[in-house]
């Protein structure tokens, strides 16, 4: 039986530790929710970051065995998964950022700064029930089929922070998480207690915590989709600039506040599709607006070399039809991964490549004749 054994995430930890002492992290990814008319949910989220993931698609079947990291990088708790899932891994470590799993639960995790995040402290005789906030994602995508599940089963959990030894500090993340309904929620662990959050809006980016992107809609509570009227002003009439008036102030800025309101009011005031397909062609359409090409948000590295957070790739979940599209920055052809035509059951992961991959551009030359 091959397991991801106890030093896994441990090995993974120190990579992502290496990985992240030398990039900007990643502060930029947007998620966003698609509600059919026939109940058909799609889900699709942007990966932002300073270098390169170079992410595969996982695949981690039902049965396989997986353990989890404590405090000081003991073992945490173990577990063989119940479901089956798939979604992007990243650094070369079997372990997923984000996934869907054969129920159609979604699970994934955005970052969060230092400051934004505080995690409960575990006693030592609580290790065997620890698991790390790198490991969270990959539980709830093991052992939950509904949203009624998660609220039932993350309480019994004791979520720790894993601390990353190069950097001196601990990798901090807030969770979005889904079912095949559409009903989502937002795991976050603040003042060192674990919350688990409904998300009536659907959407979620990175800092601050979701209470406060919420209250922030406050300030926008003027946007409407309708185009603005004509309006007096003494004897002169203001007339609107053509299309779009309605939503006049919606910030357009890269940071996880501004990408919030609009992810917020694309999502929920975009016109409904009919069904499964419609729903999916209408996430790829909304997370469009929020690619980051390289060098629009730039810090910098060791030595002052220019780092820059781009859109490394974008992901589209059909959770009814259990089904992935993904395209990468080099790739902007999506593909599409079915989870009922992989494997399902077995003791170790398989993968699809996804990064490197060139986009085959279909040449419609040929097809030149008159109307």
């Amino acid at each position: 039986m091959f397991s991801l054994c106890c030093f896994r995430l441990s090995l993974f930890a120190l990579s992502l530790s290496l990985f992240l002492s030398l990039s900007v992290p990643a502060r930029a990814c947007t998620g966003l929710r698609v509600i059919a008319e026939d109940g058909s949910v799609a889900f699709a989220r942007s990966l932002e970051f300073g270098s390169p993931t170079k992410s595969d698609i996982m695949i981690a079947p039902r049965g396989m065995a997986w353990s989890a990291t404590a405090p000081d990088g003991k073992e945490g708790l173990k577990w063989k998964s119940k479901y089956a899932f798939m979604g992007p891994d990243a650094f070369g470590q079997a372990s997923p950022l984000e996934g869907m799993n054969e129920k159609g639960l979604y699970a994934a995790g955005f970052w969060m700064p230092a400051g934004e995040s505080e995690f409960p402290k575990i006693a030592k005789e609580d290790y065997g029930r620890a698991v790390s906030q790198m490991d969270l994602g990959t539980w709830l995508l093991c052992n939950c089929a509904t949203i009624d599940e998660v609220r039932k089963l993350v309480p019994a959990l004791k979520l720790a922070g894993a601390k990353v030894p190069s950097l001196n500090m601990y990798t901090l993340v807030h969770w979005y998480v889904m079912d095949a309904t559409g009903k989502a929620v937002v795991i976050e662990s603040m003042g060192g207690k674990v919350a688990v959050t409904d998300n009536p809006v659907g959407v979620f980016t990175n800092a601050p915590s979701f209470g406060w992107h919420l209250e922030n809609l406050r300030n926008y509570v003027s946007l409407r989709p309708d185009n603005a009227q004509p309006f007096k002003l003494g004897d002169y009439t203001v007339k609107p600039l053509g299309e779009g008036s309605g939503l006049l102030g919606l910030p357009g800025d890269q940071t996880p506040p501004s990408r919030f309101v609009r992810a917020a009011f694309y999502a929920n005031t975009a016109l409904k599709p009919a069904d499964a397909d419609g729903a999916v062609n209408l996430g790829m359409n909304l997370i469009a607006n929020f690619t980051i090409p390289r060098g629009l948000s730039r810090g910098a590295g060791p030595n002052n070399r220019p780092e820059y957070d781009y859109t490394q790739w974008t992901t589209v979940y059909d959770l009814s039809r259990k089904e992935l599209y993904f395209r990468t920055y080099e790739n902007q052809d999506y593909s599409r991964v079915r989870l009922s035509a992989v494997p399902l059951d077995g003791d170790k992961p398989v993968f699809i490549p996804m990064w490197g991959v060139k986009p085959a551009y279909k040449d419609v030359s040929a097809q030149a004749k008159p109307q």
